[in-house]
């Protein structure tokens, strides 16, 4: 019996040589390239702890201001008031921490507030309903004792 030789294609040999490539493209950027999937981390009401001021000429005379269980408003001559925080919760976006507050009054009348996060140069928020009025932390100890309503 005569031994069979090997056909040699061209055409299958280009295709090996594809797949090796591709698999070694990938294996290289794979191995060499940064991860850029940051690992998330959820915040807490006191990763927002004290008071939020902005630059914003309408709410110059506005705060925000969170502290253990409660989050305040200041309304410039209409006064201030604080409500219980009921629900908190954070979830990644895109380059922030979108933050969900559910709060209620004396009523027990729910309240919802949504914002933007980050925790660089002292923190900012930015409201989601609300672009380009960013509120800058002041202090990080809570410095008004409004009533609760």
């Amino acid at each position: 019996m005569k031994p069979t030789t090997p056909i040699k294609s061209p055409l299958l040999d280009t295709i090996r040589d594809v797949i090796l490539v591709g698999i070694t493209i990938v294996l290289i950027y794979w191995l060499l390239a940064p991860n850029n999937v940051q690992q998330f981390r959820p915040i807490s009401l006191a990763d927002l702890q004290g008071v939020w001021t902005t630059t914003h000429p309408r709410y110059q005379d506005r705060f925000l201001q969170f502290s253990t269980g409660t989050i305040a408003f200041g309304w410039g001559e209409a006064g201030a008031g604080a409500y219980a925080i009921d629900e908190f919760d954070s979830e990644p976006a895109e380059n922030s921490t979108l933050v969900h507050i559910r709060y209620v009054d004396l009523a027990m009348t729910d309240y919802q507030l949504s914002f933007y996060y980050v925790d660089q140069s002292g923190g900012t928020i930015w409201m989601k309903n609300q672009k380009g009025v960013y509120w800058n932390r002041t202090s990080t100890e809570p410095t008004y004792d409004p009533p609760l309503r």
